[in-house]
């Protein structure tokens, strides 16, 4: 563990994102600890970017208040972002969104890694380079479905894993799309099921740009359930539908091509390499600046995701 001092260090927002924000009063609360006792607990720290400790550095920065940190040694970004899930569902008053939230983003990234321990139980040279947050979770190493175990370590069954997993995406997909609207969710500030979350992340981003914005109404200091859903576009009613039959031969019905998707999808992905190998020749890294360099990291990282989401599907 390195010596107190005021380090400088990286702040990756999809990391941030993974941390519940602390109340007024628990900021308050936290900076009064900071200057009485000094800064007890270590930030964690990987490839000097924070992977807990985000409230405690932009205190100990402001008011120049040393501080330690702990490098904690990652594989990946998918490693380091299921610890974080997993050390953040280890503590404490969080809500049960974002319980569910933590949750699926956990399994997302193990399901990517392969992962048949817990994140963080492998990765790490020794148990001295583990924060003392961390604890090795109950689960019986046997069980070899990501869902299975993590269902096990939660006391929730695994078809409730995946379905977190299935919210953690649409939230993730919000994110991007309006990310000032999804910890409104988290929070518990706006009530939104499941179904609408997901139903809403599949919206073009000019709906969810428009629907997000009647749902989280400035004026309004929480949104329940059934305002949420009533700014959502209804479902049709099957039984108010008229059947359409179509008047078609087998000769007029187009040959299914079971590779049509992807051999579209494949088509386009020489034009994203083309482009990023354009960029990186022509542009002057060196004096891009913060803000431009974090929003394409972030979203070469998401971007790394899917396509870590779409391997992972093709090699069923």
């Amino acid at each position: 563990m390195a010596e107190q001092s005021i380090y400088k260090l990286k702040i990756n927002e999809g990391f941030k994102r993974l941390i519940p924000p602390l109340s007024s009063a628990e900021l308050e609360q936290l900076e009064e600890n900071l200057i009485h006792d000094g800064c007890r607990e270590p930030l964690c720290v990987w490839n000097n970017t924070i992977i807990d400790g985000h409230n405690r550095y932009e205190i100990c920065t402001r008011l120049q208040i040393p501080f330690t940190i702990q490098r904690i040694f990652f594989k990946s970004y998918e490693e380091a972002t299921a610890w974080i899930c997993a050390n953040q569902l280890g503590r404490r008053n969080i809500s049960d969104e974002t319980r569910k939230y933590l949750i699926g983003k956990r399994f997302e990234m193990e399901k990517l890694l392969g992962a048949h321990n817990a994140a963080g139980t492998n990765q790490h040279k020794s148990k001295e380079d583990r924060p003392k947050m961390w604890v090795e979770p109950p689960f019986d190493k046997s069980v070899t479905r990501t869902s299975e175990r993590l269902g096990e370590e939660y006391r929730i069954s695994h078809a409730t894993v995946d379905k977190y997993g299935i919210y953690a995406n649409a939230l993730d997909r919000l994110s991007k799309v309006v990310p000032e609207f999804v910890p409104k969710i988290l929070s518990g500030q706006i009530k939104m099921s499941h179904e609408n979350v997901v139903e809403l992340s599949r919206l073009s981003g000019q709906d969810i740009k428009r629907l997000s914005q009647h749902i989280s109404d400035d004026t309004a200091e929480f949104v329940g359930y059934s305002g949420a859903r009533k700014v959502l576009p209804k479902k049709p009613n099957p039984e108010q539908q008229i059947p359409q039959i179509p008047v078609a031969t087998v000769k007029d019905m187009p040959a299914y091509d079971p590779d049509a998707e992807i051999s579209s999808l494949t088509l386009t992905i020489p034009s994203w390499v083309s482009s990023i190998d354009r960029t990186r020749s022509i542009a002057n890294l060196s004096g891009v600046s913060v803000n431009a360099r974090s929003r394409l990291e972030n979203e070469l990282l998401g971007l790394k995701d899917t396509i870590n989401i779409m391997l992972a599907a093709l090699r069923r």
